[in-house]
């Protein structure tokens, strides 16, 4: 029987995303909970999180049941663990781009890298869908996207500040568009009978949003790791 999530799991707190080991700079405790976000973001990839187990889980971390949930409580906690270690590598690296421009080839570079890596996307676009339901763990983290979103119009806010964005767009509004615009293409790209160029569009739409097209990079992209340059929409 695959573990059911419940209305006490839908909100997310503190304990669900490190864990519930006690304080106290555990290096091995905090790697095996890195291990286990790692693992429960591949079978949550494969099996979407109802189809997923709390015990497959730990068969691939090569330990017990009961070690996972000494660290994750349940199921829902894990899917908040997977998707807080998302945000936070996306935004460490969002929060270092220099110019407006730096920050759209940053969010290109991670669509061009969601080409290839289609399992994170799909896991992406699967939870995206799920979480329609509001009993669903996920429901409040795709209704927020808080952390991501906020850095990026915190980021739009200064280029404006520095003369490279229209004064008469709103940041967080800007942001908001373009985490539509970006899911919206990915949810679209599987489905359609014509191949659309992800990154292609998004350069499009910024090059609209900018009035021209984009500049050169003025620093090298990085699209911050393995985890961070996949599905690091704001």
């Amino acid at each position: 029987m695959h573990d059911q999530p419940n209305r006490k799991d839908v909100q997310p707190n503190r304990k669900d995303i490190v864990g519930t080991s006690r304080p106290g700079g555990y290096a091995t405790g905090r790697a095996t909970r890195a291990s286990i976000v790692a693992r429960a973001t591949e079978v949550f990839t494969e099996m979407g999180y109802a189809g997923a187990s709390v015990r497959e889980i730990a068969r691939r971390c090569d330990i017990s049941h009961a070690t996972l949930l000494h660290h994750f409580p349940n199921k829902a906690s894990l899917l908040t663990a997977v998707l807080h270690q998302r945000d936070l590598d996306a935004a460490a690296t969002y929060r270092h781009v220099e110019t407006v421009d730096d920050l759209f080839w940053f969010m290109i570079d991670v669509a061009t890298r969601n080409e290839e890596h289609p399992e994170q996307v799909h896991l992406y676009t699967l939870l995206f869908a799920e979480a329609a339901d509001p009993h669903h763990p996920a429901h409040e983290y795709f209704r927020r996207r808080g952390l991501q979103r906020r850095i990026v119009a915190q980021r739009l806010a200064v280029a404006q500040r520095n003369g490279e964005l229209d004064p008469a767009i709103d940041p967080s509004a800007l942001a908001a568009n373009i985490a539509a615009v970006w899911d919206g293409l990915q949810l679209h790209a599987p489905l359609s009978p014509v191949p659309i160029d992800v990154p292609a569009q998004l350069e499009l739409f910024f090059a609209r949003v900018l009035g021209r097209p984009l500049r050169p990079r003025t620093q090298a992209a990085d699209p911050g790791g393995e985890t961070a340059g996949t599905t690091a929409q704001p």
